[in-house]
């Protein structure tokens, strides 16, 4: 034992001994509150959309937000297609999504994929669907 607690147990499935470890959740943080405030201290995770998309620099962010400004901000609700994959968009396209908002497809990747940029970054849609 190393201050209470164990350092080497007797394991019951192979009847070896071997470095004692905590269970699971038997050690951690007791509140949510308390589990919250540990895991804020972590570093953030990179957003899995801005490395899909290829985006490439640090920078890259701040160029997708002003290149989206410039494209879709202040334009008429009018302007915008509604995306479904049922239809077929072209590079230059302004789309509304139900989930992602406002954006234009930025570039045809392949013949049913496309790069579309929206207000927090780029995303891979699928279009051109039979259906």
């Amino acid at each position: 034992m190393v201050q209470g607690a164990p350092k080497r147990v007797l394991c019951l499935t192979c009847n070896k001994q071997h470095n004692f470890r905590v269970a699971k959740g038997a050690a951690g943080p007791s509140s949510r509150a308390e589990r919250d405030e540990a895991s804020s201290s972590r570093a953030p995770k990179k957003a899995a959309s801005a490395s899909k998309a290829g985006s490439g620099s640090a920078s890259g962010g701040t160029n997708n937000a002003r290149e989206w400004q410039q494209n879709v901000a202040n334009r008429d609700s009018s302007d915008f297609l509604p995306y479904s994959i049922h239809k077929t968009f072209e590079v230059g396209q302004l789309v509304n999504h139900p989930k992602f908002g406002s954006g234009y497809v930025k570039e045809a990747l392949t013949a049913q994929k496309l790069c579309v940029l929206f207000r927090d970054g780029p995303r891979t849609l699928v279009h051109g669907q039979p259906g």
